[in-house]
């Protein structure tokens, strides 16, 4: 984004961050801290955390806020963990998170295996990269012993991954309403800073019949055929290519014998827009879609008796904020204080959507280092020059909470 223009006020901002001697130190030790946290990673992929099920790695990650000094520590009602580096007690409180959950069910062997440089093992990247990456935010406070006006809260969400949508975080926020901006690492790279909150819809759509003998019984309908008809109508669904909308169905199953009318058939579908309103049209044809299925096959067999059901299996909402809002604008700034060149990305399915759902000041930026095959059994990590990831959001987090008498907060 070349024309890319950040306030001079946010600019001078940084400009006295990167002249304090104490925050060259904090830059420095990041980087040389870089070993301390690869090592912090990889215990902590090799807790296994499906969604839903992350209390033992939220409790070996307060064990590490523990040994750091914070205040605070503890597992909240929802499975959150937290901590905080108390401010001066003059400036806006900043959340600091990474999401703790993986994808991978129990019984993936997450034991990490270091070849060529790089890491193996599912769920290094994400979001386990991002924990440990916090980590050495803390001890880059601790090591300079830079107090910022306001309080820091560092955590660890639960729920992000698939059906938990985001819902660590959202709960987090509900408790905590203090907070008046947020900062998620996630993600590939160290250059992209995501602002804004691509909403998601998805359903679990149910046919169900008598069934029967596919010979002796035929001139039934079917509940896969049913199914087939709707699905037909959500393939020919036209969607915008600007704001970003998509839909696809994930899965389907049904039937019970090969030579048997289907009793039951079920399918998902997942839908997405970076536009609440977009979203909440294309919600709109598929719910008439999955109605149809149902009716055009009992038209067919002059029937009534396949019915449909379906439900909302998660509804994470959609949002935005503006791509110049301060704290875009200073993560763009802290992007370029660490020599890399900032790239914005508009929509993206992350922690960000819910604070900016709520109006909360929010950003979602890279790990840092490089990565591949996330989400799958092959997923790698190579962490060269990934301590650029906690230097951007050490500089970051001083922007936004403040340091007495040298800036004052942006928040």
């Amino acid at each position: 984004m070349p024309n890319y223009s950040v306030k001079p006020g946010i600019s001078s901002v940084f400009e006295k961050l990167m002249a304090m001697e104490e925050v060259k130190k904090g830059l420095a030790f990041i980087e040389a801290d870089q070993p301390r946290a690869i090592e912090e990673q990889k215990v902590l992929v090799a807790i296994e955390a499906p969604t839903f099920h992350e209390e033992k790695k939220a409790r070996k990650y307060a064990e590490y806020l523990a040994q750091l000094g914070l205040e605070d520590i503890h597992l909240d009602r929802h499975g959150n963990v937290l901590g905080t580096l108390k401010g001066t007690g003059d400036g806006p409180t900043v959340l600091l998170e990474a999401h703790v959950d993986t994808v991978f069910a129990f019984g993936t062997d997450v034991t990490p295996i270091e070849k060529d440089g790089k890491i193996y093992a599912p769920g290094i990247c994400d979001d386990t990269r991002g924990l440990a990456a916090n980590l050495s935010v803390i001890r880059a406070f601790k090591e300079t012993g830079i107090l910022p006006k306001g309080d820091i809260i560092f955590a660890g969400t639960m729920g992000e991954e698939g059906l938990g949508g985001m819902r660590g975080m959202k709960y987090l926020l509900e408790d905590h309403p203090e907070i008046k901006g947020t900062i998620s690492i996630d993600g590939a790279g160290c250059d992209s800073i995501l602002y804004e909150a691509t909403g998601i819809i998805n359903y679990e759509v149910t046919y169900t019949g008598p069934g029967g003998h596919a010979y002796v019984k035929f001139g039934l309908p079917s509940p896969i055929q049913a199914a087939g008809r709707a699905i037909g109508k959500l393939s020919d669904m036209i969607v915008p290519e600007l704001p970003k909308t998509t839909f696809t169905v994930s899965l389907i199953e049904g039937g019970q014998a090969i030579h048997g009318i289907a009793e039951r058939a079920m399918f998902t579908i997942n839908m997405r827009s970076d536009s609440a309103d977009e979203l909440a049209k294309l919600e709109k044809l598929a719910l008439e879609n999955f109605e149809l299925g149902a009716t055009e096959e009992n038209k067919r067999w002059n029937s009534e008796l396949v019915k449909v059901e379906y439900k909302k299996i998660l509804d994470v909402p959609a949002g935005s904020q503006p791509s110049d809002a301060d704290i875009v604008q200073a993560a763009w700034k802290a992007t370029e204080c660490i020599g890399v060149e900032p790239r914005l990305e508009a929509g993206g399915c992350t922690n960000t959507n819910m604070p900016v759902c709520m109006g909360i000041p929010a950003v979602t930026l890279g790990r840092g280092g490089k990565e591949g095959g996330v989400h799958t059994i092959g997923e790698w990590f190579d962490p060269e020059g990934t301590y650029r990831s906690p230097q951007k959001s050490f500089l970051l987090l001083l922007a936004l909470a403040g340091i007495d008498g040298v800036v004052e907060p942006i928040l």
